[in-house]
């Protein structure tokens, strides 16, 4: 009976234990604490269809621009990859022609055609009838008069013009039914070869459903998400047009319609950008129109067309 120990002398105290845990695992719980990270407050890609028309500028997307300009991007140019529906005489050309609605009292986007003065009515080398992302891709669609044999209609565009922006409008041009991951990933690889050139993308959704699911429009905003790139969901901004903007022949290019409000928005989107993008030449225009202004008589608007109203979401599509 001597030689057995009681039970509770074979159990050692809870400090003991403590003890011979090494030293260094003690601050691991404060560690976690500390380090954890900031939630990510930006929208839900699986809501894009009430993403607001017009983006916020994030500070990734002012750092892709910085790096351009650094790289000799011309903060001056604009320019687009789409197809047939991107081209000048539908998509912003008119604010470079005699036909532009805006009247002497858009202060504001006066200004923005003007900081862009050229790039409105210029034919982008990556815009061409019936382009698609894959084909964005492609040297076969590029322009052999100003491409190099090897370029992609994106390359030959980036190395000519060498823009500052670049809206990316694809899409419609797809397979009804059919899978939008080949096209998430062609965008992928466009939004990196602008990214690498120093140009900050603009992806736009489309007011078409051709995929049948809106499967495409949520590719778009999940590439924007994971960029941190603006989205200009013009999608909510032709909810309030008839038959969504989109021609009733084909229910999938837009109706003249449309042409309005897309370029509107388009222009609201670059009129809230180089503002923050280029903030002493954005004074300065300001500073010189306001001293014009106060100098000049009085001046009428003779031209009454009214761009629509920026939408707001009374659709969402989960």
């Amino acid at each position: 009976m001597a030689t057995t120990a009681p039970a509770t002398a074979v159990v050692a105290p809870s400090a003991p234990l403590a003890s011979a845990v090494p030293s260094a695992v003690a601050p691991t719980t404060a560690a976690i604490v500390i380090g954890t990270p900031t939630p990510d407050t930006r929208p839900d890609p699986k809501y894009w269809s009430s993403w607001p028309v017009i983006p916020t500028l994030s500070a990734a997307a002012r750092q892709i621009y910085q790096r351009g300009i650094a790289l000799g991007n011309d903060p001056h140019v604009f320019s687009t990859v789409g197809d047939c529906q991107s081209a000048p005489n539908v998509f912003m050309g008119i604010f470079e022609s005699y036909r532009s609605p805006l009247r002497s009292t858009d202060t504001s986007l006066l200004q923005t055609v003007q900081f862009y003065a050229g790039s409105f009515s210029r034919q982008s080398l990556a815009v061409r009838d019936g382009l698609s992302a894959p084909s964005a891709l492609t040297p076969l669609w590029a322009d052999p008069a100003s491409c190099q044999p090897d370029e992609n209609p994106v390359q030959c565009e980036l190395r000519v013009r060498k823009p500052s922006i670049m809206f990316v409008n694809l899409g419609t041009n797809w397979k009804p039914g059919a899978s939008a991951a080949p096209y998430e990933a062609d965008l992928r690889q466009i939004v990196d070869l602008l990214i690498a050139h120093g140009t900050l993308p603009i992806l736009s959704t489309k007011a078409d459903n051709v995929e049948g699911d809106n499967s495409l429009n949520l590719a778009t905003a999940k590439v924007a998400h994971d960029y941190d790139i603006p989205l200009w969901n013009f999608w909510l901004a032709s909810n309030n047009l008839p038959n969504h903007g989109l021609d009733p022949r084909d229910n999938l290019h837009l109706a003249p319609v449309a042409w309005g409000p897309r370029s509107y928005t388009a222009l609201q989107v670059l009129d809230s950008f180089w503002r923050k993008l280029n903030l002493v030449e954005a004074a300065a225009i300001e500073s010189a129109d306001t001293a014009t202004a106060e100098s000049a008589p009085s001046v009428t608007a003779t031209i009454s067309v009214s761009p629509a109203s920026t939408p707001t979401a009374s659709t969402v599509i989960p």
